[in-house]
């Protein structure tokens, strides 16, 4: 694991989980998922530990002709079964290896295999954040609470009200993105069974503190 977390510093979550499988970040293309491959090759930033699977997320309207750029996410087959109650990854056969990269043209490279079938999740968006956490790749959580809250909002904890407040002056762009984010990540921790409880209870805080400060600004503007 990182000794030192990124997302403190302002990096995209999805980057940070790739860094800590030690492969390079791949932005897929727009395909139907009847289209993907059983495997995804990844170029590798250090031989070290690789992923064992690849997430290919999709969102629920999505079905298998429709055009659309899923999520790629690598994971730790072990790591995702310890912190999720959803299964979406088999056990490996016993006596299997995890993947091991190989020299290419234009340098190292790992083929992951793609978990089969492709998943559907609630919120793609948020999931990168989510498996960062829980799968114990990252583990201070008032990293967590400051990806989902500002820091005024953080500030006023525990007192649940004067959080919802400190977001009503929000920008109603900037509001909604938050609002949406932190209800498809609470979403997700239902969906999918995330074990970690300080996770679900950060996630939780951060959902129904966006969803009673929504209610105090439509409040605001029928007065």
């Amino acid at each position: 694991m990182m000794s030192q977390s990124l997302l403190a510093s302002g990096e995209d979550p999805l980057h940070v989980l790739c860094l800590h499988f030690n492969v390079q970040k791949i932005i897929p293309g727009y395909f139907s998922p009847a289209d993907m491959s059983e495997t995804l090759e990844f170029p590798v930033l250090h031989d070290s530990r690789m992923p064992t699977h690849v997430l290919a997320l999709f969102p629920p309207s999505h079905n298998k002709i429709s055009i659309t750029r899923p999520l790629i996410a690598p994971v730790d087959a072990d790591l995702y079964n310890q912190g999720f109650r959803v299964d979406l990854i088999l056990p490996p056969p016993p006596g299997s290896t995890r993947p091991v990269p190989h020299s290419a043209s234009q340098g190292l490279y790992v083929s992951i295999p793609l978990v089969l079938p492709l998943t559907t999740v609630p919120h793609p968006p948020s999931m990168s954040l989510l498996l960062l956490f829980a799968l114990g790749l990252e583990t201070n959580i008032n990293d967590l609470a400051y990806r989902l809250l500002l820091v005024s909002v953080v500030d006023e904890f525990p007192n649940a009200a004067a959080m919802a407040q400190a977001m009503v002056s929000l920008n109603e762009e900037e509001f909604e993105r938050r609002f949406q984010f932190n209800m498809g990540l609470w979403k997700n921790v239902l969906g999918l069974g995330v074990m970690n409880n300080r996770v679900i209870e950060v996630v939780r805080l951060a959902f129904n503190v966006t969803a009673e400060a929504r209610k105090l600004r439509n409040r605001l503007l029928n007065e």
